[in-house]
């Protein structure tokens, strides 16, 4: 019983990862559209650090650090 719970769990795993690359739809070899998925990302996670950086109040310098 062991052993096919493991295969059937091994399976699922080599399923859901195939199936992981293929249905986003956007799954493409040509190195410019991948490029511009990225930039995309990219500049999703700078404004996703600013507004985080914003809300901690650490987008101003600190009043406790010197300047030199």
């Amino acid at each position: 019983m062991i052993k096919k719970i493991s295969f059937i769990k091994i399976l699922f795993l080599i399923i859901s990862t195939t199936a992981s690359l293929f249905l986003p739809g956007c799954f493409t070899t040509d190195k410019y559209h991948n490029e511009k998925h990225l930039d995309t990302i990219k500049n999703d996670l700078d404004a996703a650090h600013s507004d985080t950086d914003w809300v901690l109040g650490l987008d101003e310098p600190s009043s406790l650090v010197e300047e030199r």
